[in-house]
Parts: C-alpha cells; sequence; structure tokens
C-alpha cells in the first residue's frame, strides 16, 4: 500500500510551489528606500526592494520546465531603463503606497508575454508597476505616511539587467532561484 503511494503519478495532488518574477532595484537606489520600507513595510524582511513583472502565481509544473519557459522568453530581450519618478498609493482597495514606476512599454509588454507564455490569468487589467514602500497603513494615516515618504523619493533611473525568478522559503522570505540575464545594450 505504501510502495503505490510514492510511485503514483497523481499530478492532481502534487504539490503546489508559489513563484513570482521580478526586477530588484540597484543597490544604491534599495539604500534610499530601506529606511521607509523598514519603517512602514511588515514584508521589509521578506522580500527585497522590487518591480513585480509576474505576481505570485502557483505551479504544479517543475521549476526546470518553468525556467525553460521563462529563458525562452527572455533570451533576446535586451537591458532597458526604467524610471521611478512619483509615488502612488492603491487605497482603498490596497492598503499600499509606492514609488510608481513611469510608464514603460517595455515592463508592459514583458508582463502579459511571461503571463501569457506561463499560461497565468492576469491578474491585473491594467499593469501599475512600482515599488512598495509602504503597506497596512490605516486610512487615516494614509496622507500622513505619504507626506513622510515623498520628500524620499527623487525621480530616479535604472538599467534593468536581469529578471529573477524568485520563491519564499519556509520562513516566508522570497529569495532567487534563477536570474536571467538580459542582453547588454553596450
Amino acid at each position: 500500500m505504501y510502495r503505490n503511494f510514492y510511485q503514483q503519478q497523481n499530478v492532481e495532488n502534487r504539490r503546489q510551489n508559489l513563484y513570482a518574477l521580478m526586477l530588484y532595484l540597484p543597490e544604491e537606489l534599495d539604500e534610499i528606500i530601506a529606511p521607509l520600507r523598514e519603517k512602514f513595510d511588515p514584508l521589509y524582511n521578506q522580500v527585497a526592494s522590487h518591480i513585480t513583472i509576474v505576481f505570485p502565481f502557483e505551479s504544479s509544473h517543475a521549476l526546470e520546465e518553468l525556467t525553460a519557459i521563462i529563458k525562452r522568453e527572455l533570451e533576446n530581450e535586451r537591458e532597458f531603463v526604467i524610471e521611478l519618478n512619483s509615488i502612488i498609493d492603491f487605497y482603498p482597495q490596497v492598503p499600499m503606497i509606492c514609488w510608481r514606476v513611469k510608464e514603460n512599454e517595455h515592463l508592459t509588454s514583458l508582463y502579459y508575454r511571461l503571463h501569457s507564455k506561463l499560461d497565468i490569468p492576469v491578474p491585473f487589467k491594467e499593469y501599475i508597476p512600482h515599488v512598495t514602500v509602504a503597506r497596512e497603513i490605516s486610512d487615516h494615516r494614509v496622507m500622513l505616511v505619504k507626506e513622510q515618504v515623498f520628500p524620499y523619493l527623487p525621480t530616479e533611473s535604472f538599467r534593468a539587467r536581469s529578471v529573477d525568478f524568485v520563491t519564499p522559503l519556509a520562513n516566508q522570505k522570497w529569495v532567487s532561484v534563477r536570474t536571467f540575464p538580459l542582453l547588454s545594450l553596450d
């Protein structure tokens, strides 16, 4: 009886793993935002400053299968510039304050293409790329926190050089399991 259990190829009962795809901020920008996130984001210690391209999704596919799909989609992808230029909030629907990414067709295209290639439904009709600064702030503190955050978030830009495929560990800390370098612009 036990032997058959371990030999079963029951795909429906296979463990679902959680993954996401993101762009990590370069160290110099992370240093700007880290003190704010430490103060206002309860997930500060669980995930580094980033821009999410594919929001967390569950999959029963093997890591190697997903990696191959992502690699094929990104293998001819070139580096591109991302500009962070204002703050945005998603109140009252989502209690978050973020550093907004200036409209970026390249990033938006990646969002839709990667969801399609991974056969994942697009979670948000309108993709609003951002870096989370604060979350779970009560409604009456939103303006207060925005006033505290605003002076520290200048217009900044950086070159996206890679995309990271991440998953949470048992302690809920998200870590990169694969990094996909983008082709150099130089």
